[in-house]
């Protein structure tokens, strides 16, 4: 038997990057983002502290990185709600925000409420998220655009991307809490008619 051809060094630095991104997503998911210390991320990573300073320069560049990854990865499940909901049918916009939800109360967008709780006193941590963040509503608007055209104007799909995006991230947050599952319920059925009802306004209007 022939042994496998052995990684480059491109290939292992890739490989030893993507392992510590994941452990920094895991830890600040499981852990939380003050209690995601470098020490806790190596333990999980198996990469020795000196190890993540040979790819990241600080705790910050790392949890930017993990940031990162956690948009592309909610993009790619939003991308894939787009593609099976856009189909030669009527469109669906209830069970489309039920999908929404679904995607935002994975465990993973639990690192996006600590980064930004704490981006919220941290000055460093606020600059450079911010930009990550901008990316990811911009992207999400695009794909509402995409998913609900042409049953609802540019314009309409934008303004419910956001609204949602933000009223499902503070859904996620208290729930934990006081969790009222009829209510959310209720809430998606109400939304979904009052921008249905807007839509149609705004075509007839145009």
């Amino acid at each position: 038997m022939t042994a496998p051809p052995r990684r480059t060094q491109a290939q292992r630095r890739a490989a030893t990057i993507t392992k510590l991104v994941e452990a920094t997503i895991e830890a600040i998911a499981e852990v939380g983002y003050h209690n995601a210390s470098l020490g806790e991320i190596s333990r999980r990573a198996g990469v020795s502290k000196g190890g993540i300073f040979r790819h990241f320069d600080s705790r910050t560049d790392l949890v930017v990185a993990a940031a990162e990854e956690v948009g592309r990865r909610h993009m790619r499940a939003f991308d894939n709600i787009r593609v099976r909901e856009n189909a030669d049918r009527p469109l669906d916009l209830t069970h489309i925000l039920h999908r929404a939800r679904n995607q935002i109360r994975q465990e993973t967008n639990t690192v996006w409420f600590e980064l930004l709780v704490a981006a919220r006193t941290e000055p460093e941590l606020r600059a450079r998220l911010a930009p990550v963040a901008r990316a990811l509503i911009d992207d999400v608007e695009r794909v509402a655009v995409a998913a609900l055209s042409p049953a609802v104007p540019a314009d309409i799909a934008r303004l419910l991307a956001t609204s949602i995006v933000h009223m499902f991230d503070g859904e996620a947050i208290f729930r934990s809490t006081y969790p009222r599952p009829e209510l959310e319920d209720t809430r998606i059925e109400y939304i979904a008619g009052t921008f249905q009802r807007l839509a149609e306004q705004s075509r007839s209007d145009s």
